[in-house]
């Protein structure tokens, strides 16, 4: 009887005592199955603004005590937690994230001063935009600069390395090239280390640093380089200087007011030269070789030198000064336009100022004057870059995507039309006029396809859907170790 009773308390001790002892760790795990809810929450009124990076936060001015950030980081995002409370979440440049508890007071003066800062940003020169205008920086785009950046190692710095070491050795050029095309890679991926690089930034320094080249290519002409070095050293020093310039100049610009700047750079440079050709500075010098009775196979032919001359000189140092200007004036094009004008909306512009000018063009005759063809060809280009702004930019908004499809089929309706003049065996300036006519049309038509957003107002050049996009996501934190995030 008693080993019975015993053996039963003891049951009954050891199972109260596993209760006391698993009862912390079932209210753990229980604590843990329970998810908390983290809504993503818009930082500004007009519910634009649902991620900030470095750039924002100095373009708008931010600074404690509103702004409780301080260090680099990536960017940090804003969410509500199971009722009134917010927590702003902070992704540094070390991968770690910082979690900072935000009160109603501290959260709606978080959201003054970035209206503050907002409205600010909406004044275009002495004028108010309006209540609705607001800015979102170019996101983080480190791969695609590090991408670019190989490009240009390819096609810019490693040529031109090439034929700096060309007097050396046919393999001192090539070991030259190899090298420098390489180095590119290396030198962009340690620069988008521990720092934000946007998109506008990526777009910009790829712009500037091929434009170098061919600011450096000018500058070599001008200057009447002679031999591999003489050429090389200026197009390599164009086109790193170029690159530093655009990236430095695209920080703290959208999208579109980075685009904007290149547009106008090329506009420029381009109407420059157009204007300067028409003339006839670029003409080159005629020179009759009379006929040798004693030599025949010598004389009796016209010689043409195109070296150029002092008027062409002045006419290209003009250009690369347009060019300048065009950097420099041209985000004022994005940043004061009373519509919304997007990366991919000055894509579209550039495309129509290509084919404005290629249509002109083909206005003249095939045997015409050659300087009236450089003076409507410039004619052509501003009133397309002018017709795109005026029918297309204004009415809708591109994303970057949207832009490079309205290229490709304006590119494939001028193949289509070149098509048809080959076979009905149109002559040269009939088959520009087929293939500008195609442009156009398969400009227009791609356009139609893709059927972009209506144009959201003067929102400084970026698009709306892509911060309405990130009003669905939500962030789901399962115990206070394990997160996940979920996008619906």
């Amino acid at each position: 009887m008693l080993p019975a009773l015993s053996a039963r308390v003891v049951a009954a001790l050891v199972a109260v005592g596993g209760a006391v002892l698993a009862s912390p760790l079932d209210r753990s795990l229980a604590a843990q199955a329970t998810p908390v809810i983290e809504t993503l929450v818009p930082l500004d009124s007009a519910r634009r603004i649902t991620i900030i990076t470095p750039t924002l936060v100095t373009r708008l001015g931010l600074a404690a005590p509103a702004w409780p950030v301080v260090g680099p980081f990536r960017e940090a995002r804003l969410y509500r937690v199971d009722g009134s409370a917010h927590v702003l979440v902070v992704q540094r440049v070390d991968s770690t994230v910082a979690r900072f508890a935000l009160d109603v007071d501290a959260v709606s003066t978080l959201q003054r001063a970035i209206g503050a800062g907002l409205l600010a940003q909406g004044r275009g020169g002495d004028r108010l935009v309006g209540a609705g205008s607001g800015v979102v920086v170019s996101q983080p785009a480190g791969n695609t600069f590090v991408r670019n950046q190989t490009f240009l190692g390819l096609v810019a710095y490693g040529p031109a390395t090439a034929a700096i070491l060309s007097k050396s050795s046919g393999a001192a050029a090539a070991g030259g090239y190899f090298l420098a095309a390489g180095t590119s890679f290396f030198v962009a991926a340690n620069t988008v280390k521990g720092r934000v690089v946007t998109r506008a930034q990526a777009a910009r320094a790829a712009h500037g640093g091929t434009r170098g080249a061919l600011t450096g290519l000018g500058i070599a002409a001008i200057a009447n380089a002679d031999g591999g070095p003489g050429w090389g050293a200026p197009i390599l020093a164009g086109a790193i200087g170029g690159t530093i310039v655009g990236f430095n100049q695209a920080r703290g610009l959208s999208d579109g007011e980075a685009a904007s700047a290149g547009f106008f750079a090329d506009l420029g440079a381009l109407t420059a030269l157009g204007i300067g050709g028409s003339s006839g500075v670029f003409e080159g010098k005629k020179t009759v070789v009379p006929f040798d009775a004693a030599n025949p196979q010598f004389g009796g032919y016209t010689r043409t030198d195109n070296s150029l001359r002092g008027p062409a000189k002045a006419v290209v140092g003009a250009a690369i000064g347009a060019q300048v200007i065009g950097y420099a004036l041209g985000p004022r094009y994005a940043r004061r336009a009373a519509y919304n004008v997007t990366a991919g909306d000055v894509s579209v512009a550039f495309t129509g100022a290509v084919l404005g000018g290629t249509a002109a063009s083909s206005l003249i005759p095939e045997r015409g004057d050659n300087t009236a063809r450089f003076g409507v060809a410039a004619a052509g280009l501003v009133a397309g870059a002018f017709l795109a702004d005026r029918g297309l930019v204004r009415k809708a908004d591109r994303t970057s995507a949207d832009g490079t499809l309205v290229q490709l089929g304006a590119l494939a309706g001028a193949l289509m039309g070149g098509g048809i003049a080959a076979i009905t065996k149109t002559e040269s300036q009939g088959t520009l006029a087929f293939a500008s006519a195609g442009g156009i049309l398969g400009l227009l038509a791609a356009d139609g396809i893709i059927k972009p957003a209506r144009d959201a107002g003067p929102l400084r050049g970026i698009m709306q859907s892509s911060a309405r996009a990130l009003d669905g996501r939500v962030f789901v934190s399962l115990g206070p170790v394990t997160s996940v995030r979920v996008t619906f």
